[in-house]
């Protein structure tokens, strides 16, 4: 599955571990992969779901910056 499709698929779920698989993956993508996942969360989600993945594209950027 692409990018796009995770973010779709595991917003919906909302479970606490596909929310931190989902931060993870969102913080090691790229700008371009980005944009794609905003893109299908605009087609298939709600206003709430893309302030929700922009909260976790934040959260996985610092995330990834933590780190050694």
């Amino acid at each position: 599955a692409t990018l796009p499709h995770l973010v779709v698929l595991k917003m919906i779920s909302s479970e606490g571990r596909d929310l931190g698989d989902l931060r993870s993956m969102l913080g090691a993508a790229s700008d371009a992969q980005l944009d794609a996942g905003r893109g299908a969360v605009r087609r298939h989600g709600t206003t709430e779901d893309l302030e929700d993945l922009e909260r976790l594209i934040a959260a996985g950027r610092l995330e990834r910056q933590a780190q050694p």
